[in-house]
């Protein structure tokens, strides 16, 4: 029952026109590996938030993220924060600003390290203790409260995941899905993170603000700010997805 609408999502008349008398939106900032990365996130917010107003869309729900609070030191999640305060300017609108933590389909990019040289590694501490979610636990959570339209104003829901979780353990579970349980887990210095995104074909560009957002996360400076809870408790199991997603996507690489 759905209508494609192709264009442009930085583009205001298009995104007008497409969300002409939606009832809500769900709202996000996908991917974009051209030049000037951060110059592009700041302008879409603003399409977005611009076509929002124009059309006069009572709710949206943006896809954000933990460290959104921060203006900047979080790398690409300081777009999910202009994004956040564009919409929360829309008069007579109620924004859901949804902030999961780290992405299990994150580690789907280390395979070819973990088959290539026998081990995980990144730029993150091994031993930080970070909120780790399934995206597709983010969509059910979303699409109940775009279902519901349950809330009133500005609201931010943090979604935690199963549980929280260091970079070790998540790489000890990897391991044990894919029959590899001495699979070890390396902190990379942020020259070599950043060398290694590069060689892998990411632009300088996003790789330096991957960097910026580990060191974010290293330091503490990109946090949760609130507290575990049944509603921001998720169902997936790192486990779980592993042998469902991880283990079948090892094997076919």
């Amino acid at each position: 029952g759905a209508e494609v609408a192709a264009g442009s999502i930085d583009d205001p008349a298009f995104l007008a026109k497409a969300l002409k008398d939606a009832g809500a939106a769900f709202v996000l900032l996908p991917p974009y590996l051209g030049q000037g990365i951060r110059a592009w996130q700041d302008r879409t917010a603003q399409a977005l938030g611009d076509a929002l107003e124009a059309a006069r869309v009572p709710y949206a729900l943006t896809l954000s993220s933990i460290g959104a609070d921060k203006p900047s030191g979080n790398g690409p999640i300081a777009g999910l924060h202009v994004l956040e305060q564009r919409l929360d300017r829309i008069p007579n609108h109620s924004p859901l600003h949804l902030r999961p933590g780290y992405f299990y389909e994150n580690h789907l990019a280390m395979v070819g390290m973990m088959k290539g040289m026998g081990m995980n590694g990144s730029a993150l501490r091994g031993d930080l203790v970070i909120a780790q979610i399934a995206s597709r636990d983010i969509g059910e959570v979303a699409a109940r409260r775009l279902l519901a339209l349950d809330w009133k104003g500005r609201l931010v829901q943090e979604l935690h995941g199963e549980r929280n979780l260091t970079m070790v353990d998540t790489t000890a579970a990897l391991g044990r899905a894919v029959g590899k349980p001495e699979l070890r887990y390396v902190q990379f210095p942020y020259p070599d993170a950043l060398k290694g995104m590069v060689g892998a074909g990411l632009p300088e560009e996003m790789a330096a603000l991957y960097v910026e957002m580990s060191k974010g996360f290293n330091d503490g400076h990109v946090v949760s700010t609130q507290p575990r809870s049944a509603a921001s408790t998720t169902p997936t199991s790192i486990e779980r997805w592993a042998a469902e997603l991880f283990a079948p996507a090892f094997k076919a690489a």
